[in-house]
């Protein structure tokens, strides 16, 4: 059952590459108001300009700062009006042995991937709540791996794991109100955060990589949908399944791609 989605701005953040990008480019053509969220401000402007004739505000933030994200919640909502929709696709990725990873890099996942998503929740949930004539959207973005840790991405898994949590924690406390939590768990991407990594995990080798465009189509076709974590490819939902019901069998898979 698909549920009406209230009329207001959409905030994208992380929309200066990648799975934002694109999710501007396709909201866009929806007609959306957006608001571009990125640290990387000529990135964001570049997507901009990329949609034209769409409605757009680019705001600089660093969403691991608290300060700088709640004044990019009010420039929104000044210039653009009361925000309806996030979605959160800010993130970054470290990879390695977990002991080999420095600890300034296991920080960062932490600071950018949960923390991020925390301050970002904070600041625009009051406007949120406040939506009139139909269901607001928080859509956080985690990762596949944020279900199933695998080796040499422990502290993304980690810092991924922990927005899966607090996603599903904060959707029962939002229980009767007009917000829609939502996790999104995708696999590997063929983005410049995967591409520019100097050497992929062995893992990656259980899924092709894909394209931006497939994940975000596939995300907004269950956007109004019911389910709160999403998972947009026969793989990811494979492994999930298997993983709650055959562990050991999921243990195995993964070991052996790993050699």
């Amino acid at each position: 059952m698909r549920r009406a989605l209230a009329k207001g701005t959409w905030v994208i953040t992380g929309a200066a590459s990648g799975f934002g990008r694109e999710f501007a480019r396709r909201l866009a053509e929806r007609g959306e108001p957006l608001a571009l969220w990125d640290r990387e401000v000529e990135g964001a402007r570049a997507t901009a300009a990329s949609i034209p004739g769409a409605r757009t505000l680019v705001v600089e933030v660093d969403v691991t700062d608290e300060a700088s994200v709640q004044r990019a919640a009010e420039t929104t909502r000044r210039e653009l009006g009361s925000v309806a929709h996030v979605i959160h696709c800010a993130g970054v990725l470290r990879t390695g042995p977990a002991t080999e990873v420095s600890a300034a890099d296991h920080a960062l996942m932490i600071q950018v991937n949960y923390l991020g998503s925390v301050h970002v929740t904070q600041a625009l949930l009051p406007q949120l709540r406040a939506v009139s004539g139909g269901r607001a959207t928080l859509m956080l973005t985690a990762s596949v791996a944020g279900l199933r840790g695998f080796p040499e991405l422990a502290g993304y898994s980690a810092s991924k794991f922990a927005v899966v949590g607090f996603a599903q924690a904060l959707r029962d406390e939002l229980v009767g109100s007009k917000v829609d939590v939502k996790v999104l768990c995708p696999p590997p991407g063929d983005t410049p955060m995967v591409r520019d990594l100097p050497r992929r995990p062995p893992v990656y080798r259980l899924s092709k990589l894909y394209g931006a465009e497939e994940i975000v189509a596939a995300t907004l076709k269950q956007l109004e949908g019911r389910r709160w974590l999403l998972l947009v490819d026969v793989g990811s939902r494979a492994l999930h399944a298997l993983d709650g019901v055959v562990p050991s069998l999921v243990d195995r898979i993964i070991r052996i791609a790993s050699r």
